[in-house]
């Protein structure tokens, strides 16, 4: 009676199958089953006029600018970080004036050095935020010279951000759910700095 087994090469090829399927599925599947190391570094500057006058800042404008791989998701969550806070954005692109106060993000450096098993990322940003909308003071705070309050515009907050997060991970993540650790920690980081600064300035 013969007898039915699978060759050496079949084998092989059912194998490398398998193999592909795992590693694609790495690439788009949402998946996390790591834990995670989250250090961050940031430096919050503030200045105000006459804030006491000013009413509380709850809502007002978000630009970010940030790799095309990213900013639209980075956007998304930190309009919603900022939500948490109580703080709600309208996302724009730059202006030259804004009427209301206004949240400007930009990513100098996107590093997520991803891979399934210890992942170790990194990411760069500053970002310049001000309760009257005036661009003088955005353009100071992301200028990357010591910031420069101009105290004649009358009633006002504003300040800037410096931050840098490392993130590893230990365990089995998708590169999506990876990506989703960084932005999320990049989101939160600025909302929290951000409003705290508001807030200290009143």
């Amino acid at each position: 009676m013969a007898q039915s087994s699978l060759s050496l090469p079949s084998i092989l090829v059912a194998a490398l199958v398998v193999l592909v399927a795992l590693s694609g599925a790495f690439l788009v599947v949402d998946f996390d089953a790591a834990t995670y190391q989250t250090s961050a570094e940031h430096t919050a500057t503030a200045a105000s006029a006459g804030a006491e006058s000013l009413p509380p800042v709850n809502n007002g404008y978000l630009v970010v600018d940030a790799p095309d791989a990213i900013r639209d998701d980075l956007t998304d969550e930190l309009v919603a970080s900022f939500q948490r806070e109580g703080l709600s954005l309208d996302p724009i692109e730059a202006r030259d004036s804004y009427d209301r106060a206004v949240v400007v993000v930009v990513v100098d450096e996107w590093n997520p050095r991803w891979n399934p098993v210890t992942p170790s990322g990194s990411v760069t940003w500053r970002a310049a935020f001000d309760a009257g909308g005036h661009r003088q003071h955005i353009d100071a705070g992301l200028s990357g010279d010591p910031f420069v309050f101009n105290s004649t515009m009358g009633p006002d907050v504003a300040g800037t951000l410096d931050a840098r997060v490392d993130v590893s991970g230990t365990g089995l993540v998708s590169r999506p759910a990876y990506r989703t650790r960084l932005i999320d920690a990049v989101s939160n980081t600025t909302a929290e700095q951000v409003t705290a600064q508001f807030e200290q300035g009143r």
